[in-house]
């Protein structure tokens, strides 16, 4: 099995190949925006609490952060006419949408504790393992819009993960370390599992 390295230098051999082609940066959009998505989704009922948290002001900016990717990308991308890539996108999604949805049963985050938890776990999985700037080629055109919003995007995530570790650890939960733990490691493990496949799309 292909590692991690070896998939992103097959994708980023693949674009250095061909550039960024209408196929490719669509095959990128559409999953990059979907994890945006889904990270806008988690965020958005917090902006109807009428209680304001300390956690507030970050939640609230990285709200309107995802919500700025999600039509940054979809300005810049030149967009493919072929409808496979739409479909196999929306497949390789699925499972991460699956996990949103399954995070929203029985109470949802709201509500539960648990799943409010693995609400914070899921969208700091998608901040920190879709990196994309790995497959960008050396000698890419840095004043390229697609090339810049992706670096830009992933400049800003990596702001956002530093708090999103901070709240998983201080968290105020009743959820012991070990049930924490196996928490994130679950939604790390989903969001991998997609990336991985994501990558081989891509270096195809």
């Amino acid at each position: 099995m292909s590692s991690l390295a070896e998939r992103y230098n097959r994708a980023r051999a693949t674009i250095a190949a061909r550039g960024f082609s209408a196929d490719i940066q669509t095959k990128i959009t559409l999953v990059v925006g979907a994890t945006t998505s889904i990270n806008a989704a988690i965020l958005a009922p917090t902006e109807l609490q009428p209680r304001v948290s300390a956690a507030y002001p970050f939640v609230h900016g990285q709200y309107f952060r995802e919500l700025e990717f999600a039509s940054l990308l979809a300005r810049v991308t030149r967009w493919s006419a072929n409808s496979a890539i739409y479909a196999e996108a929306m497949r390789l999604t699925a499972p991460l949408w699956g996990a949103w949805w399954r995070i929203q049963s029985p109470l949802g985050p709201v509500m539960d504790v648990k799943s409010a938890y693995t609400a914070l776990a899921l969208g700091h999985a998608l901040l920190g393992r879709v990196r994309l700037t790995p497959v960008i080629p050396e000698h890419a055109d840095d004043l390229d819009p697609f090339v810049t919003a992706l670096r830009r995007i992933e400049q800003e995530n990596g702001r956002m993960i530093q708090t999103q570790i901070r709240l998983l650890k201080d968290a105020a939960t009743p959820l012991d370390v070990s049930e924490r733990e196996r928490i994130v490691e679950e939604q790390q493990s989903a969001v991998d599992s997609v990336f991985l496949k994501f990558l081989d799309w891509l270096g195809d």
